[in-house]
C-alpha cells in the first residue's frame, strides 16, 4: 500500500447480492417440469456472471468519484501548493480499492491527517520559530509553541458523502454500458 494514511483512508468494497438469481435456479432446479426447459437456467447464470462481472468496474468508478470529490474538497480550502489535493490516489486491494491521501511533509508528517482532525498543540520541527504561510507571506515569528488549537477541517467525510448521492447515476452508467 503506497504511503496511505490509515486514519483516512477509505475502503470502497462492492458487493452484489446474488441471492435472489441462486434461490431461483434451486427451485429451477429442484422441479420437474422447470429443470426441462434448459434455457431458464442459462439464462439466469448469463445474468449471475453479467452481475459478478460489474463488481470490479463498479469498485473502481465508485473509488474514482470518491477520488474526486476528495480533490475538489481539499481544493477548495487547501490550495496554497495544491500538494494535497494532488496525492490522492487509489490502490486496488484485492476486490477492493483504497482511496487515501499519501501527502507527506518534508520532514515525513502526514499533514492531511492534522488537517482532517486538527491539532490542539503546533511545535517546530527543525527551526527555532514557528511562522505560518497565509496569502503568499510569513506571519511574524511564533517562537518555540504554539498552545493554540488548528481546527479540524474534515474533507474524508464530506467526501464520502458527496459519493453516495454519486452512486445511483455511477450504476446506471455501468449498467448501460453493459447492456449495450
Amino acid at each position: 500500500m503506497p504511503g496511505f494514511i490509515p486514519e483516512i483512508t477509505t475502503r470502497v468494497k462492492v458487493e452484489i447480492d446474488l441471492s435472489g438469481i441462486d434461490e431461483a435456479l434451486d427451485i429451477i432446479q429442484s422441479d420437474d417440469v422447470l429443470s426441462d426447459i434448459p434455457s431458464l437456467t442459462d439464462e439466469l447464470n448469463e445474468r449471475r456472471t453479467q452481475l459478478q462481472s460489474l463488481q470490479s468496474p463498479l469498485g473502481e468508478a465508485i473509488s474514482k468519484s470518491l477520488k474526486s470529490n476528495q480533490e475538489m474538497i481539499i481544493s477548495s480550502k487547501h490550495y496554497i501548493t495544491g500538494m494535497m489535493a494532488n496525492s490522492v490516489d487509489i490502490f486496488s486491494d484485492g476486490d477492493d480499492y483504497l482511496v487515501g491521501n499519501t501527502a507527506m511533509s518534508v520532514d515525513g508528517f502526514p499533514y492531511p491527517l492534522a488537517i482532517e482532525t486538527g491539532r490542539r498543540e503546533v511545535f517546530p520541527i527543525d527551526a527555532k520559530v514557528l511562522r505560518w504561510f497565509e496569502g503568499g507571506n510569513f506571519s511574524k515569528p511564533i517562537f518555540a509553541k504554539h498552545s493554540g488549537s488548528v481546527k479540524a477541517d474534515p474533507f474524508v467525510e464530506p467526501s464520502i458523502e458527496d459519493t453516495m448521492y454519486d452512486i445511483d447515476e455511477i450504476v446506471d452508467e455501468i449498467f448501460d454500458a453493459v447492456v449495450r
